[in-house]
């Protein structure tokens, strides 16, 4: 597939805490789909899911992309050589920045529900948000997502778990005041409280929960979205018993789990991140889109 025609018109949300993020709404020559709102992966900016939201945008859906504070164009001009002193973690990232971006498409839908599509930290966002924003939510795509219990990754991250966890992130954060994730090509840059805490819950068998269950556990049970989860049989970071551990996380979350194996679509790689490159497009994006239709069949896993 050809990258589909530019489609995006640029859009600032303000969270709650009065932090300006860089969005970017795409919009259909018709609107006959779904509001959309696509959230990224770790470290991951909105611009690497353009050509998919412009692609959903062309099949009718109203899609918006963001960027987290102290990611992509959400970087602050005091930030963008360093993250030091960028006082966000996860739960900032989940209660403050995706809820600005939630509300804002509600409000382009009337205040009706929308779908999510969550690339791996994405669908935490989802599950991790207030009670509020969920309620917002009908429908959320979980792609490449999963529990981070570092001994259940797939082997490939798994055997460089304990130099991220246990050398790099402790070692390097207190000496550059954030992690410098993009000059050692691990993950991204992020900002000190982020790092942290994201160390600490890869460390738990339980992840986030079981570090935090006071603070995460309530959010978890709230999530009453339906959940199509999609897990990539050659994805190098989330394995089967990942996904399915944080699928069982949201008790009242009717889900189901998609394995794909891509030879089986004639692919020769998805991997964590593949399935928003062009190289997916044609066996791969028209399934996910199918699965934003309210009408898909709903089994709990």
């Amino acid at each position: 597939m050809t990258n589909p025609e530019p489609t995006g018109r640029p859009l600032c949300l303000t969270t709650s805490d009065g932090v300006a993020l860089a969005a970017v709404v795409h919009e259909p020559a018709a609107l006959t789909g779904r509001h959309v709102l696509v959230a990224g992966g770790l470290a991951m900016p909105q611009r690497f899911y353009a050509p998919f939201a412009a692609w959903l945008a062309q099949r009718g859906h109203r899609v918006l992309t963001f960027d987290l504070r102290g990611t992509g164009a959400s970087r602050a001009p005091e930030h963008r050589r360093s993250l030091r002193g960028l006082d966000a973690d996860m739960l900032t990232w989940a209660r403050q920045d995706f809820p600005a971006a939630v509300a804002a498409l509600s409000g382009m839908a009337g205040g009706a529900q929308v779908a999510v599509i969550g690339h791996s930290l994405g669908t935490h966002h989802a599950a991790m948000t207030d009670a509020l924003t969920q309620t917002r939510i009908d429908t959320l795509l979980a792609v490449a997502a999963g529990s981070g219990y570092w001994r259940d990754w797939a082997p490939e991250s798994r055997r460089l778990a304990p130099l991220m966890l246990h050398v790099a992130a402790p070692l390097l954060t207190p000496l550059f005041g954030y992690f410098p994730g993009r000059a050692l090509r691990m993950v991204g840059d992020l900002p000190a409280p982020a790092i942290r805490q994201w160390a600490r819950w890869c460390r738990h068998p339980d992840f986030a929960w079981g570090v935090e269950p006071d603070a995460i556990g309530p959010s978890l049970r709230s999530a009453r979205f339906r959940i199509q989860a999609y897990r990539f049989t050659d994805d190098e970071a989330m394995s089967d018993t990942c996904t399915r551990k944080l699928l069982a996380a949201m008790p009242n979350a009717i889900s189901t789990l998609h394995a794909i194996d891509p030879a089986a679509l004639g692919l020769a790689r998805i991997g964590h991140a593949g399935a928003f490159r062009l190289q997916t497009a044609d066996r791969l994006w028209p399934i996910l889109e199918e699965a934003l239709r309210p009408a898909s069949r709903e089994v709990r896993t």
